[in-house]
């Protein structure tokens, strides 16, 4: 935002006062208002510095902001790997490749403490694990081992990301149900310092980012929150702009997943999900959003359908995300 311009009559009989008139301003030498000019920005420059304010013009706050308050995690990537990689290897990869963590399915009993200690050898932290709910009515809703993973992950930077099935999109006979499961395992999240966020999934029961809203209102549990699944979001709310659901719901968003897309696409591979620099969706847009509504938890790249060789994906991701950071920190 311009700064206020300060000015008018007030200011005038001022320097009338100090000056005696304003002619005697106008008669100075040029030299000698050059001089005065620098010394009154000199002076003002320290005074900035000195009170801890920074002055910027509008293309300075436009571009404000520094991407590497995000941590990038792989999402997905181990689905459609060509190579089959095991989990020690695809951690070493990751790690080696700059990605700050992973995200993988919610692992039970003593498959998540052997993952667990792979990706703690590693030094490659998981952030995102997720699992999923059935909400068709007489089906077991998961699995009950999950509260006690959920007790292991205790001390770690982990979401759990939920999905939810088993009935048509917005079916309303699966609220009552999801309501109480999410908040039982709200309720043991809070217990272990994690959270539990909606995974909006195309064709489950939460499919639509803003049905997913809803759902978390209803909860209404400090420790459920939401993703925002760019692709998801493409699928089914692709002609909308997303940015007003953002800003309004900023608090509950506890995870985003985003990744290279074609606009209009009805596919996901070499359409909804593609490494970042390929497609046409603005995803530095979207980072700018995020950061103006104050999210810092980390952000997945999903790399679900990508044909071919991961390592080869998701280094030239890396590539486009590295290139996107300095950019960042150029404009500051």
């Amino acid at each position: 935002m311009p700064l206020a311009r300060r000015g008018g009559p007030r200011r005038d009989r001022q320097v009338k006062k100090r000056h005696g008139s304003t002619r005697e301003v106008r008669q100075m030498s040029p030299t000698t208002r050059w001089l005065s000019a620098a010394v009154a920005a000199v002076f003002c420059a320290l005074l900035a510095v000195n009170s801890g304010v920074i002055l910027a013009g509008p293309k300075a706050a436009e571009k404000s902001g520094n991407l590497e308050l995000f941590r990038l995690y792989g999402f997905c990537m181990e689905v459609s790997d060509a190579k089959r990689r095991s989990l020690p290897d695809q951690a070493n990869m990751l790690r080696e490749l700059g990605f700050d963590g992973a995200g993988y399915p919610l692992w039970l009993d003593e498959k998540l403490d052997q993952n667990l200690k792979i990706l703690d050898e590693a030094k490659l932290p998981v952030y995102l694990l997720w699992t999923s709910i059935n909400l068709k009515p007489g089906a077991q809703p998961f699995d009950p081992r999950v509260f006690d993973a959920i007790k292991k992950l205790k001390g770690r930077p982990v979401t759990i990301s939920v999905l939810l099935q088993g009935l048509p999109p917005a079916d309303p006979r699966g609220m009552d149900a999801a309501v109480k499961l999410l908040r039982d395992l709200g309720n043991a999240a809070a217990e272990a310092g994690l959270r539990i966020s909606i995974y909006h999934h195309t064709g489950d029961w939460a499919e639509s980012f803003p049905f997913a809203v809803k759902l978390v209102r209803q909860v209404d549990h400090p420790r459920v929150g939401l993703n925002f699944n760019l692709c998801h979001w493409l699928m089914i709310e692709g002609d909308k702009d997303y940015r007003p659901m953002l800003q309004a719901n900023a608090a509950k968003i506890f995870a985003v997943t985003l990744n290279g897309a074609q606009i209009g696409a009805k596919t996901w591979t070499n359409g909804l999900i593609q490494p970042l620099d390929t497609g046409n969706f603005d995803n530095r847009q979207l980072l700018a959003t995020l950061r103006e509504i104050g999210y810092t938890g980390p952000v997945g790249l999903m790399c679900f359908g990508i044909p071919g060789d991961a390592r080869e994906h998701l280094q030239r991701s890396m590539q486009v995300w590295k290139r996107w950071q300095a950019s960042s920190n150029r404009d500051q």
